[in-house]
């Protein structure tokens, strides 16, 4: 059986406009994206455990909250926000 077409817009929008919700604060839409970084397996383990024993987090949770943590740490030993980077950073195990 075919599936069935909607109209796809309201026909009463024509005679009463909508209007947005007042008093719902509109929410800032966060742009993410992947990061990939090599971790001891022992503190892999132990991420997942605690992700796995702590109802409602998740990896990417605990890791933005980890990260946010220690940036905001650097960020008050140095008393100032780091600048922009002048360029990206170089992949890669570092030189030594």
């Amino acid at each position: 059986m075919a599936k069935r077409r909607t109209i796809g817009t309201n026909p009463l929008d024509a005679v009463i406009p909508p209007q947005p919700l007042t008093g719902a604060p509109q929410k800032k839409k966060i742009i993410k994206e992947r990061l990939t970084v090599h971790l001891p397996v022992e503190l892999i383990e132990r991420v997942k455990n605690a992700v796995y024993w702590t109802p409602g987090l998740t990896l990417a949770g605990l890791a933005e909250e980890a990260f946010t943590a220690v940036v905001e740490r650097l960020e008050r030993e140095r008393g100032a926000p780091f600048p922009p980077r002048r360029a990206e950073l170089k992949g890669g195990r570092p030189l030594k």
